[in-house]
């Protein structure tokens, strides 16, 4: 081979590696805003003797949403906790971990985000559109069920949390905070999520698929991250994280509290948890901190 095949053989050879990451990078992207529903909501309150009422609404911008208002078994309740499942999950699983809470006082309404478990929509965002979900719900409750919602609070597990965290920064009628693993960036999260699951490394892979991704979506999804939304909480926040998460790790999560602006704001790490893993590793301590949060701030 001479020296100019050789050149030709590299052009070629760069050529064809360039255009593979490149048709793999546009195709990961619709893994991100098109997930699979890879589960069916299995858990209902139904399993738990607990009276609710199925609910459809709208998103803000029209999407129509699945959810369960369940009464607290204290009637005449005007507290109520609103949660936030996290991405490729669904409101069944955040309620498997939380459902106790209406036997403490609080009315729970519980949603799925859009192109997730009974919601309609064919796309997803880990974070972005799903603001507009969340703006859905707490228009419904307002409207809808006003009485039972005068004091409404906020739980978020993983991409819940960081919509979650931007809505309370938003919100000034939002009483209290609890996320799950809430990441402190959205690009960091994918990057983790890629590498810790999936050995991809950030470069040049995951950089060009969230480039393409923020094409569909026309917008830069990391301006709705936490990062850019947490300093601005004025209430109280609980956050709660594995000390074995390998996407979002401990130094995310305690940046994630060192930029919050709260001035009653509390970190605890769970020791031996994976990533939102939290409630079936601690357990009645689980249950014992959520609800003393929740009963003193909600």
């Amino acid at each position: 081979m001479n020296k100019m095949e050789l050149i030709y053989w590299l052009i070629f050879s760069f050529g064809f590696l360039s255009f593979v990451l490149i048709y793999l990078s546009y195709k990961k992207s619709f893994d991100i805003i098109r997930p699979i529903r890879r589960n069916a909501v299995s858990t209902t309150p139904e399993n738990f003797y607990l009276p609710y009422e199925k609910v459809f609404f709208p998103a803000s911008d029209g999407v129509e949403l699945s959810g369960w208002f369940i009464p607290s078994t204290d009637e005449g309740s005007d507290r109520t906790i609103i949660f936030c499942h996290g991405w490729g999950t669904n409101k069944g699983e955040v309620f498997n971990d939380t459902h106790f809470l209406a036997e403490k006082g609080f009315n729970l309404f519980y949603f799925d985000f859009r192109s997730s478990g009974e919601s309609k929509g064919d796309m997803a965002s880990v974070g972005y559109l799903e603001v507009r979900d969340l703006d859905g719900a707490i228009k419904f409750l307002k409207e809808v069920k006003f009485q039972e919602s005068r004091n409404l609070s906020l739980y978020g597990c993983s991409m819940g949390g960081s919509v979650a965290i931007y809505a309370a920064a938003h919100l000034p009628e939002i009483k209290c905070l609890i996320t799950e693993s809430a990441f402190f960036s959205y690009k960091n999260v994918i990057k983790h999520w890629s590498w810790g699951r999936l050995r991809v490394p950030y470069f040049p892979l995951v950089m060009m698929t969230l480039y393409f991704v923020k094409m569909k979506l026309k917008v830069d999804a990391e301006l709705y991250s936490p990062s850019y939304n947490v300093m601005k909480l004025d209430l109280p926040v609980l956050f709660i994280n594995g000390d074995n998460d390998d996407i979002v790790p401990i130094g995310e999560a305690q940046k994630l509290f060192d930029y919050c602006s709260s001035k009653d704001k509390d970190l605890w790490i769970v020791k031996g948890s994976s990533h939102a893993k939290c409630p079936e590793v601690a357990g009645n301590v689980f249950v014992q901190k959520v609800t003393e949060f929740y009963q003193k701030y909600s």
